[in-house]
């Protein structure tokens, strides 16, 4: 550190380094209104999101049983460990999602998007004293003051005053947070508590070098095994929470309960049915199960519309001693589904059969009974992605990845425009339509720019749709610029046509609703492009017309 206080602006050069001390000008945090207009309230379906992270509101008392039953379970060291580990991953979390939305700021701005997430999630508020960083060489020392600390407030509420400092989950978070800035791992350690009768909390950052870290951040080693009570679980660096398996990408609940019945039976030797929507990643998840099954043969894939019975028995051929995937299964000739059967009762030799379905085989006439119930005994449904919303993010980072990879040129991400038409879209093609959209993308944006809205609806994303007034008072929908007879119109000419036929504008807002959504096919996505709004605020207005 330097003796005299110094201050020299973050860039985005090739060293960037800042220095502070005793500069509250200097160390005053960016605004925050970018971080807060992303936390949405969605009452009617459940969820509070922050940009496309699922959060909680959670009682302070809930957090105070928790921190006693876990003190009382296993210990305070213990407890401790996994506090530090909660704070850590919701650190991280936070910090993978702020280099999405500042991914064009400074430095100093993205480093500062972490304490002021922190405190929009409500659990402290922080006040930087001194920053020095140097992101290329790896080299970071931070000291930064706490105010309204929630876990000071849980202790104080069930042990009164303690003995050591006790902010283990935002000690957690501030290193989860910063080792995703740094790119390394970086460690605080609080050095005065509130609990402990300071005036405030106070803690302090390091980037972790060779020494080892200390045991609360055991996880950090990335071959030492942390005592999990008898249990001994290897963790690394930055772990990634989201991938499910090898190549299986999503976080949601529904796609976690489908993957999670797949490992089970994948080193099974029993027939597994994938269902769901056209997209839905049904024989990608396929491709996954034969991986982790105990057949050493390939994977033989083949869609059973069209598919003659010579076909398949030269398919089994081909298959064995591995896996026989027939796509769309309901779609099978009912000469296919006598062979199959046929197929099915010769044990021998017989290849590990997989099929998928877009459709509901227990319909009448769908599929032979004997065998649905051959095929069928294991079915495993593959919610769509309008359903798994939170798997967007984690699938445009992976599809972007790959795009940049193929077509030699950095893509460094999407627009705040872009990432809002993404989390509103239906997508009835599921993650084969988000693969297209991003593919097309990725072609039409420039080299180290970030993909717009427009990049990635190209001819499909049109502006807010223009109303006109027929000869009754009625309104119609026209091109822009134009009227209703094909004039040009200019917007004061409209308007004064709707003050001359008086219709009230709860009315005339449900008038535009309705027929933005005939107008896009029943599509709510495609109608709130129309107006201007987001799915969620179009969804809102049009149940509340309907009521």
């Amino acid at each position: 550190m330097t003796d005299e206080p110094t201050t020299r602006s973050p860039s985005l050069s090739p060293s960037p380094i800042f220095v502070a001390a005793g500069d509250d000008e200097a160390l005053r945090l960016p605004d925050s209104a970018d971080l807060l207009k992303h936390l949405r309230f969605s009452p009617r379906d459940g969820k509070i999101t922050l940009g496309d992270e699922r959060m909680v509101l959670v009682h302070l008392g809930a957090l105070v049983a928790l921190r006693g039953e876990l003190i009382a379970a296993l210990g305070v060291d213990r407890a401790r460990a996994i506090l530090t580990r909660m704070g850590y991953v919701s650190g991280h979390r936070d910090g993978e999602y702020a280099r999405r939305l500042r991914s064009g700021a400074s430095y100093f701005e993205l480093l500062a998007a972490g304490p002021q997430l922190h405190a929009l999630e409500g659990m402290v508020s922080v006040t930087p004293l001194e920053i020095q960083f140097d992101v290329p060489r790896g080299r970071f020392r931070g000291e930064f003051a706490w105010r309204n600390s929630a876990e000071v407030e849980a202790h104080l509420a069930s042990d009164g005053r303690a003995a050591e400092p006790v902010c283990w989950m935002l000690v957690g978070y501030a290193s989860g947070y910063t080792s995703v800035f740094m790119g390394r791992p970086v460690i605080y350690r609080e050095l005065a508590c509130r609990a402990c009768g300071a005036r405030r909390c106070r803690i302090v950052g390091t980037a972790l070098g060779d020494e080892a870290p200390p045991p609360e951040f055991a996880f950090l080693a990335p071959d030492r095994p942390v005592d999990h009570g008898g249990a001994a679980v290897r963790n690394v660096v930055a772990p990634e929470p989201a991938e499910l398996a090898i190549d299986v990408i999503g976080k949601a609940a529904g796609l976690r309960a489908a993957w999670s019945l797949l490992e089970r039976v994948a080193a099974t030797e029993l027939p597994v049915l994938l269902a769901g929507e056209p997209g839905v990643g049904k024989r990608h998840l396929a491709r996954a199960v034969h991986a982790r099954s105990r057949r050493t043969g390939p994977l033989v894939a083949l869609r059973a519309g069209g598919l003659r019975p010579d076909e398949l028995d030269e398919a089994i051929a081909r298959a064995r001693g591995g896996s026989l995937l027939l796509a769309d299964l309901g779609e099978a000739s009912p000469e296919l589904q006598a062979r199959l059967l046929h197929a099915l009762e010769r044990a021998d030799e017989a290849p590990r059969w997989l099929a998928t379905t877009r459709e509901d085989l227990r319909r009448p006439g769908a599929l032979r009974t004997e065998l649905l119930h051959r095929l069928g005994m294991f079915p495993v449904h593959v919610p769509p992605l309008r359903e798994r919303r939170e798997d967007i993010p984690l699938l445009l980072h992976r599809f972007l990845r790959e795009q940049s990879i193929a077509l030699g040129k950095p893509l460094p991400g999407i627009t705040e425009r872009a990432n809002d038409a993404l989390l509103d879209h239906d997508y009835p093609g599921n993650v084969g339509e988000l693969w297209g959209l991003v593919a097309r993308a990725a072609v039409l944006v420039d080299a180290g720019e970030a993909i717009d809205r427009g990049q990635l609806f190209g001819e499909h994303e049109r502006g807010p749709t223009r109303f006109a007034l027929d000869e009754r008072g009625g309104l119609q929908p026209v091109e822009p610029g134009e009227t209703s007879g094909g004039e040009r119109a200019a917007p004061g000419e409209l308007i004064d046509a709707l003050l001359d036929h008086p219709l009230e504008l709860e009315s005339l807002e449900q008038t535009l609703i309705r027929r933005a959504v005939e107008r896009a096919g029943g599509n709510l996505s495609a109608a709130a492009r129309m107006l201007g709004l987001t799915r969620p605020q179009l969804a809102y207005r049009h149940r509340k017309g309907d009521g």
